[in-house]
């Protein structure tokens, strides 16, 4: 399998080499969900210019109140303002002819109604930003559980199930951050950035090209920092997603450690994983703090600037002193969001970091693909393999041209020692793989050219470990059918025999199973998985070796449900134990990925040694 291992291995897709730009990743975002939700972004662009106006207009009342009213040196172009406060004024005074106190008392009213304005549209503003990013990071789990659906089952065999958590919980929550900063954030900035500096320019040109000159400085130094940022949140996601994955390996394997004494060895190792962690997140907050903390100083000394040239011009008479207050609450505004973007430029890069560790997955293509044009297949239950070979790495055989056919309503064991390659076989019958060379059939029809779902459908597979969910037992039953009827559910449950055991749970078939299913017994657990198969009503029932670890009564009971279910389906029994393929109308005999013998059990013990020696080195009877 080495040849697949950097395309589906978890640990080889935590690389630190960029697969996309953060262009490509915005655009991804915008295009495939942000647009999804089209109404919400339209009212968060409404929102954008409502509060536009709301900030300009702040600044400007600022200048209008200072000169008129206050130093008495007004200007021709804040008539019109001085207008408007004075007839509201007499309009809601009933004086004809209103004092300064007045008119600043109206102009104060006004000032704060402008600043409830802004604060509710600034409230709408970032509720709808919260409730489009959620939904937007709603929609990438969705995508991201759907494909991980899709993928081969090759891809789960490497993938590390903790890092894939990671992804779909800790990087799409960071997702976020791109929406609000990023997306809505860039374009309000942008809008707002625009307006504040034709105020400026109206106010004055000089001052304005001067408070500008900043810009490229802040541009070269946010270039500077992009990549330490860029980096260092990178290795902190891939590194975040590393503790999940420990922290999930040691609780799986809590029994098996203190079984074996290894607690302390098991903290050392979490320690250290937590203590990498710790460390990159500092590292990757210490560049992003020092970026902001540039970005001030920058700030603060253009403000600097503004103030003593234009204090200079108003003691030259020049400009007016509201002037001089308006273009620097103007200049303040217009550094602020460059200021807040640099100050959540490490968190945006987070976010990119988490986006596109996301979409790695996304764009990984599943191994065996479904076919264009599939065949839904009324499944009767024959089965062909036909010159098959399958392997997982290149030349090293695991299955080598195997001819085997099976019909409908047969009962075969796949018989033969460990690594013979008989869960292959059922591997490439559930089309988890498909086979190197030659085809495997179902009613004389290619799997490649039969739906997933009616494969599927028609075929079920118990597995050697049984795999129950967290849910209820009548969950877990139908979990392969679900509307089929409680009478049936319990029909079959007392065929297999597990029945009683789950009368005798607190609340019978509506007991929520714990974690795996870890208040029922393994046995119980194994006889669940192979009621749950029944239950799918298959054509075609597959044993993977579910017999190879449950105690001969459990056993027993299986083998009885065979006899007694199974009468109209065709049963494939994988296994390496004697006891359990005595009763079968044929076993092949399997051996180093070849097709060594076939027959019932009294003519294998005649005529093949192998089967001869594995009856005898399991102390079988032999007569």
């Amino acid at each position: 399998m080495a040849e697949y291992v950097d395309r589906y291995d978890i640990g080889s897709q935590e690389s630190t080499v960029r697969k996309y730009s953060d262009i490509e990743i915005v655009k991804r975002i915008i295009t495939r969900y942000m647009l999804k939700h089209r109404g919400l972004v339209a009212i968060e662009l409404i929102l954008v210019f409502m509060r536009m106006i709301t900030v300009l207009a702040g600044p400007y009342l600022y200048k209008v109140v200072l000169d008129t009213y206050i130093t008495q040196t007004p200007t021709a172009g804040d008539r019109w303002l001085d207008t408007l406060i004075q007839r509201l004024t007499i309009s809601l005074t009933g004086v004809t002819e209103p004092s300064i106190r007045n008119l600043l008392l109206i102009s104060a009213l006004i000032y704060i109604g402008i600043a409830l304005v802004e604060w509710v549209i600034t409230s709408a503003q970032r509720y709808y930003v919260d409730k489009l990013g959620l939904l937007v990071i709603a929609d990438i789990r969705a995508d991201f559980f759907r494909h991980i659906n899709d993928l081969s089952q090759r891809f789960f065999e490497y993938g590390n199930t903790g890092r894939l958590v990671s992804r779909v919980t800790n990087d799409a929550e960071a997702l976020k951050s791109i929406l609000s900063t990023g997306v809505i954030g860039l374009v309000s900035d942008l809008v707002m950035a625009i307006s504040v500096i034709l105020m400026m320019l109206y106010i004055d040109t000089k001052l304005t090209l001067i408070a500008l000159l900043i810009a490229p400085i802040l541009a070269v130094t946010s270039r500077l920092f992009q990549g330490w940022i860029k980096e260092a949140w990178r290795t902190a996601r891939r590194n975040v997603a590393q503790l999940t994955g420990k922290v999930q390996d040691l609780m799986y394997g809590a029994k098996l450690t203190k079984s074996l004494v290894q607690e302390d060895r098991s903290l050392i190792e979490f320690d250290e994983v937590n203590k990498q962690n710790m460390q990159t997140q500092i590292r990757a907050e210490t560049i992003s703090v020092a970026y902001s903390s540039v970005a001030t100083v920058l700030g603060s000394i253009m403000t600097a600037a503004i103030w003593y040239l234009g204090g200079v011009k108003v003691l030259l008479s020049t400009h007016t002193i509201g002037d001089l207050v308006a273009f620097s609450n103007y200049a303040e505004t217009f550094f602020t969001p460059i200021q807040n973007l640099a100050m959540m430029y490490g968190e945006i890069q987070s976010a990119l970091a988490g986006a596109e560790r996301i979409f790695t997955i996304l764009d990984q293509d599943p191994e065996v693909m479904e076919s264009k044009d599939p065949v839904v297949l009324d499944m009767k239950g024959a089965i062909e393999f036909n010159d098959v070979s399958f392997s997982y790495q290149p030349n090293q055989l695991v299955l080598e041209n195997i001819n085997l056919k099976i019909e409908p309503g047969e009962k075969i064991a796949i018989f033969g020692p460990t690594g013979s390659g008989k869960s292959t076989i059922i591997n490439l019958l559930g089309r988890f793989y498909d086979p190197v060379e030659g085809d495997v059939k179902i009613d004389g029809l290619n799997l490649k050219n039969i739906a997933f779902s009616s494969l599927r459908n028609g075929v079920s597979i118990v597995l050697q470990e049984p795999f129950l969910f967290n849910g209820t037992v009548e969950y877990n039953l139908k979990f392969g059918r679900p509307d089929v009827t409680d009478d049936e559910m319990k029909r079959v449950a007392e065929y297999v025999g597990i029945h009683g055991a789950i009368m005798e749970l607190e609340e019978g078939y509506k007991t929520v199973l714990n974690e795996r299913g870890a208040n029922l017994s393994y046995g119980q657990r194994q006889l669940v998985c192979l009621a749950r198969a029944i239950i799918a009503n298959p054509r075609i029932l597959v044993f993977d070796e579910a017999t190879s670890s449950v105690d001969p009564y459990t056993e027993a009971r299986i083998q009885e449900t065979l006899r007694k279910e199974m009468m109209n389906r065709t049963v494939i029994l994988v296994t390496h134990r004697v006891s359990t393929v005595r009763d079968m109308d044929r076993i092949i005999v399997l051996n180093n990925g070849r097709i060594e013998a076939e027959g019932n059990h009294e003519w294998l013990l005649e005529n093949s040694s192998l089967y001869r020696e594995l009856c005898e080195m399991q102390l079988v009877a032999i007569e």
